[in-house]
């Protein structure tokens, strides 16, 4: 375990919120918790409360300072809040997508349906955690634990094959090298023990309770050990080794005593006046249940006041002092009509608790279904955006809601448009010519995201595109030509396969300058202007069908990489005379 100085340099710097630190230092929390079994955790208690009041720095220390917090309120009983409390840390654990914490967090929720008495609730949550658990072994400690817990229920029920077979499959895990803390293996050697001794096999029963007694010891695990001696002494006592069982049970009363564990004394001082009086010692029975009495009268434990005074009754009897039986039998059924009323008050509390725990968690599942449909939501919506604006533009939409006009000075701009098109859609009918057009710029998108380029719109037939924005690319003259190159590719294979029911193409590419930026409020769309798009337009409008027109400015750029045939000097519209290349392939 970590010295004290360890420990605060752990939680220095989990308090950074680093991801890694917060892990390391509750995982270190929950290890002393479990060793100490609750006990003497003052030293912990600022430690862990920083980070419930700091949720800020991080959701996650927030989730494990409730997880702690529904840890410790367990062991002492305090059920409806030990699920409360885990139920909200594991609530953010599954937002966060820790698994081991939410299981971990089923662990602690079964361990109180097993305290409430709801059997069936308990299997449900442990077995959950069981399986996640044991399906990584991240944390291995806890793995054994909810194999415990898991194996004592199915004994409690008398499934006694399945808690044994349960143990056998946990056991190898208390020998593996990852095992190294060890913190529950004495619990369930101490399983293993006693179902071994309910099967009837005493000695396999003997020999896991006494390595149980082993390791408790060795970690120094005291209410462990007092736990272990007591099923030892009991042990015993079914066996009638009655001064063994004694011994057994008077070493465990020490350490309870020590640890100022009253309520667990009581079993100890129960089991040791019911040796006595197996033994006739009536005299040391009466002794050790006075002193019992007194411990219950000061705890208020009504239930174990009951067995104390019922037992003192009938040895008192047996004694011939019946004045003074009769006395401690009224007073046993005084405090039994108490108790029936608190039992009936308890039963109503306890299943009001039940049903808003079980509503709590039900509420999570209903707030953890709406935030992943509000997350499938905005998954659709950024890819819708994405399918409209570059990445980055998108991006700077999201977090400004606006994204400013920007100038680029080297860019290549790409035209294209379908020959004849009106000819062509009347050969089709409407559902065709939407399904052939859809067909091709789903093609020509594919084609762009090969080589980078930005698509920027269609406009009916025309399609168009740009390479070197939002981004700078070197390279974007010769990216749109071997672009170009393969739309071109692509619809002449297309136009062999469908002949008239397609469509011819013409390509026209030029580089220069643009701005570009977002146009429109409701549809807004991303554009391009500048006169470098429109010498584009021309090289589409001044080619032919099944070629690819390009531009002075684009030539120079990539007339090293790719043949041309020069056309010469000719007229565009609204530019005048500009020197066309066609691009040989």
């Amino acid at each position: 375990m970590s010295t004290p100085d360890t420990l605060e340099l752990m939680y220095v710097k989990a308090k950074s919120g680093d991801e890694r630190s917060v892990d390391e230092f509750f995982h270190e929390v929950l290890e002393l918790i479990s060793l100490v079994q609750g006990i003497n955790i003052s030293h912990l208690v600022d430690k862990v409360f920083w980070f419930k009041t700091n949720a800020h720095i991080s959701r996650k220390g927030f989730a494990y300072a409730m997880l702690t917090k529904g840890f410790v309120d367990s062991f002492f009983s305090r059920h409806g809040s030990s699920i409360e409390f885990s139920t909200e840390a594991s609530t953010i654990f599954s937002e966060l997508g820790y698994a081991d914490g939410v299981s971990i967090c089923s662990l602690i929720i079964g361990t109180n349906y097993r305290g409430f008495g709801n059997t069936d609730l308990a299997i449900q949550y442990i077995t959950a955690a069981f399986i996640q658990l044991h399906e990584t072994d991240n944390n291995l400690h806890f793995t054994v634990a909810s194999g415990s817990q898991l194996a004592e229920l199915y004994m409690e029920t008398g499934n006694y094959p399945a808690s044994l077979a349960l143990c056998k499959e946990l056991l190898p895990l208390v020998h593996t090298p990852a095992n190294k803390k060890k913190m529950f293996d004495a619990r369930l050697l101490n399983t293993t023990g006693n179902v071994y001794a309910k099967l009837g096999d005493y000695e396999r029963a003997l020999e896991y309770l006494h390595h149980a007694l082993e390791q408790s010891e060795e970690l120094n695990q005291l209410p462990v050990t007092a736990r272990v001696l007591t099923d030892i002494g009991g042990f015993h006592q079914s066996l009638r080794n009655y001064d063994l069982a004694i011994q057994y049970n008077e070493q465990a009363l020490a350490i309870r005593e020590q640890l100022n564990l009253r309520n667990p004394m009581i079993t100890n001082v129960l089991n040791i006046a019911n040796i006595y009086a197996l033994q006739n010692k009536t005299g040391n029975a009466i002794e050790m249940l006075k002193a019992g009495a007194a411990i219950a009268e000061e705890l208020m434990v009504k239930p174990r006041m009951l067995q104390i005074l019922k037992k003192l009754s009938g040895l008192y009897e047996e004694t011939g002092d019946l004045l003074t039986s009769l006395a401690y039998y009224k007073r046993y059924h005084t405090i039994l009509e108490e108790q029936n009323n608190e039992l009936q008050a308890q039963k109503m509390k306890n299943i009001k608790l039940v049903v808003e725990a079980e509503q709590a968690v039900k509420q999570n599942e209903i707030i953890k279904a709406q935030k992943e449909e509000i997350e499938r939501e905005k998954k659709r919506s950024d890819a819708l955006l994405l399918n409209i604006l570059p990445a980055e533009v998108a991006e700077e939409l999201k977090n400004n809601d606006t994204a400013e006009a920007r100038y680029f000075s080297d860019v290549t701009v790409l035209f294209t448009d379908f020959v004849d098109f009106t000819t062509t859609a009347e050969r089709l009918t409407p559902k065709e010519l939407v399904s052939e057009l859809h067909a091709c710029f789903k093609a020509f998108d594919d084609i762009m995201g090969a080589y980078d380029i930005e698509k920027i719109k269609t406009i009916g037939d025309a399609y168009m595109a740009v390479c070197g924005l939002p981004a700078e690319n070197p390279d974007h003259a010769q990216n749109v030509v071997r672009a170009a190159i393969e739309i071109l590719e692509f619809m002449r294979h297309r136009k062999e396969l469908l002949g008239d029911m397609t469509f011819d193409i013409r390509i026209g590419i030029n580089s220069g300058s643009v701005v570009a930026g977002i146009v429109g409020v409701k549809k807004f769309a991303y554009d391009i202007w500048g006169d470098t798009v429109n010498t584009a337009a021309r090289m589409e409008q001044s080619s032919d069908a099944g070629r690819i027109n390009i531009s002075e400015t684009t030539h120079e750029l990539v007339k090293d990489q790719f043949a041309f045939e020069y056309r010469g000097e000719i007229l565009a519209k609204g530019k005048g005379m500009l020197k066309m290349y066609y691009l040989s392939i």
